[in-house]
């Protein structure tokens, strides 16, 4: 059986998180457990509301960070690049906002920082760049999502701040469906994996019985629990479910060969 539970595990900063474990069998072509595995997830809860605010200077800090939460955001609020660098690849998604205070690119440290350690955090860019083009282009070059120019209507922010979150949700979504398809390939058999491998290379039930050495009709059974398991109602379905989900064609052909 696969057999899911939840608990709660304590970082060493001190953070809690909650994972997801689901555990499963591995069969062999004759239905016998081959081997157990499990996928673990993090599936701390949030609300997609949490925003990271970094900005060194004190009382605009204090002033944008009471902007974002009567607007009903949470607000963590950071004194530096550097500061937050240091927890980034902890932290729940949410949305950065940067808020800096000339136009020098050292101050573009953070959203480069992001980028080359492939966080994918959105960062909102809010600085003066005093009618410079060029700096709010260097700032989504370093790979901010937006840039506002100094002084801008509130309204202005919170729209950014929303559609970034919004993109986080899109991209949370897409992960827990992924496992959800990675969990499933895991628990196949040897053969149904033999057959997902020939559906993926673009074989017919023809072509991937000749391969394997048994009957079509045996592979249309494999074929119909595959689909099953990974909850794809078509073949353009489940091959489109499999390579979202990572996995890749063997290198097979419709007439057999390699």
């Amino acid at each position: 059986e696969t057999v899911d539970h939840e608990y709660r595990i304590v970082r060493p900063d001190g953070s809690m998180r909650r994972i997801h474990a689901t555990v499963f069998a591995i069969f062999d072509q004759h239905g016998r457990v081959r081997r157990v595995a499990g996928i673990a997830r993090d599936v701390t809860q949030h609300d997609g509301s949490m925003v990271y605010l970094v900005d060194t200077d004190e009382t605009s800090r204090r002033e944008l960070s009471l902007r974002l939460q009567e607007a009903g955001y949470q607000v963590n609020r950071f004194v530096s690049a550097q500061a937050f660098l240091d927890v980034a690849p902890v932290v729940v998604p949410g949305c950065v906002v940067l808020r800096i205070h000339g136009s020098d690119p050292d101050e573009l440290m953070l959203p480069r920082g992001l980028k080359g350690r492939r966080l994918a955090l959105p960062i909102i860019v809010v600085g003066e760049a005093g009618g410079n083009v060029l700096f709010g282009v260097q700032a989504m070059k370093a790979g901010a999502a937006d840039f506002l120019d100094v002084p801008y209507r509130p309204d202005q922010l919170m729209e950014a701040v929303a559609s970034a979150l919004a993109s986080i949700q899109d991209r949370v979504e897409r992960d827990r469906a992924a496992d959800f398809v990675r969990a499933g390939i895991a628990a196949l058999s040897v053969r149904e994996r033999e057959v997902l491998d020939g559906l993926l290379a673009g074989g017919t039930n023809k072509t991937i019985a000749r391969d394997l050495g048994i009957s079509p009709r045996t592979v249309e059974a494999h074929r119909a629990r595959i689909m099953e398991r990974l909850g794809a109602q078509s073949l353009p379905e489940l091959v489109q479910v499999a390579m979202a989900a990572g996995l890749q064609a063997s290198g097979r052909s419709d007439n057999g060969t390699r």
